[in-house]
């Protein structure tokens, strides 16, 4: 689990945010951290909290793709299963005593894709330590995403269609039998789960989009740990919430800063670090593009826009502090607009 999604404990948070605003001291803003796990979060559910709480809807996701569901239970971090052949003797018992033995995994591999279907198989991998072999059987089951064929139907609907090869299960071991039918089962459940309910990186996602839009400043270099503006504290509140209402120990805390010298100094400082090597980053890139390069330049114009857009967003909060950056942003500014000119 990454920083930015660390538990956090929102109970002591939320006294110090009520005492500071019982006291009326002036805010510099909040510093924002949040959690973010899977739940039993449906579209419809999502939509009405949106709507309940005053967010932005441009910001709600739609309904879910079957055909994300599909590769993301059948892709690389998707289901699989890994089990020793054989003796009972543990991997750990087996280093300690100096044994070697069989080991299997059951995964998932892409086939093909066309118009119509996306073809994937369960494979079953044994790896021999003794004889220093890899052996494999290509196909327990066709593992298939059947497209939505009827007039109107969206791109990414379908149904999943699991068709197992009977005789060459059967000929496995009753225990990797029983193996396959589990990865199998749990495919299947996973499928229909993700169809109900958003993952919980979708989830993650519509709430890192709701800050970015705020122009956050980011503290800590690895970030997970934004800066944003007292004017925001209305809508923060109303994301707090709807974080809240993801269940399973997902929260968002913010953590009130009074607009002090010291905290001003942290938060102009963490700016300005971040805006330069950005800017830096972005020259750099600037230099080696090519005025040909459409698609490169418009990208380059937008992280411009966007870093811009951020300077604004804090000018007057940070009280002309940051001078330094802005002389960089001017900088960047003239080399772009060189740029879009031999473009054009």
């Amino acid at each position: 689990m990454t920083a930015e999604h660390a538990p956090t404990s929102p109970g002591g948070f939320d006294d110090y945010v009520e005492a500071l605003e019982a006291e009326g001291a002036p805010l510099l803003g909040h510093l924002v951290l949040y959690s973010v796990y899977s739940g039993e979060v449906t579209p419809g559910a999502i939509a009405g909290w949106f709507r309940e709480l005053g967010l932005n809807d441009a910001y709600c996701p739609r309904e879910i793709s079957a055909r994300d569901v599909y590769e993301r239970v059948t892709g690389p971090s998707g289901v699989k299963r890994t089990y020793e052949i054989g003796e009972q003797q543990t991997r750990r018992e087996r280093r300690r005593d100096g044994a070697k033995g069989r080991r299997a995994l059951l995964m998932i591999r892409h086939v093909s894709r066309d118009s119509s279907a996306i073809v994937r198989h369960l494979v079953r991998e044994v790896r021999d330590e003794e004889r220093v072999q890899l052996a494999y059987d290509a196909g327990l089951a066709v593992i298939s995403f059947v497209r939505d064929q009827a007039d109107g139907a969206a791109g990414t609907a379908g149904s999943l269609v699991i068709q197992p090869d009977l005789a060459a299960i059967a000929a496995l071991p009753a225990q990797e039998q029983a193996a396959v039918r589990e990865v199998l089962d749990e495919v299947r459940d996973a499928f229909e789960r993700g169809r109900l309910f958003l993952s919980g990186d979708k989830l993650r996602a519509v709430v890192r989009a709701y800050i970015e839009s705020f122009h956050p400043i980011r503290v800590r270099p690895s970030g997970g740990v934004y800066f944003i503006g007292a004017q925001h504290a209305k809508t923060l509140a109303a994301l707090r919430e709807l974080v809240a209402r993801f269940g399973h120990g997902s929260n968002l805390a913010r953590v009130p800063l009074p607009d002090q010298g010291e905290m001003r100094e942290m938060v102009i400082s963490a700016f300005i670090a971040r805006s330069k090597e950005e800017l830096a980053k972005l020259a750099d890139e600037i230099r080696k593009t090519k005025p040909g390069d459409t698609a490169v330049v418009q990208a380059l114009h937008k992280r411009y826009t966007e870093l811009a857009a951020q300077a604004a967003e804090h000018e007057q909060l940070l009280s002309g502090s940051i001078d330094d950056a802005q002389a960089s942003m001017r900088l960047v500014q003239m080399q772009l607009a060189s740029l879009l000119a031999r473009a054009s």
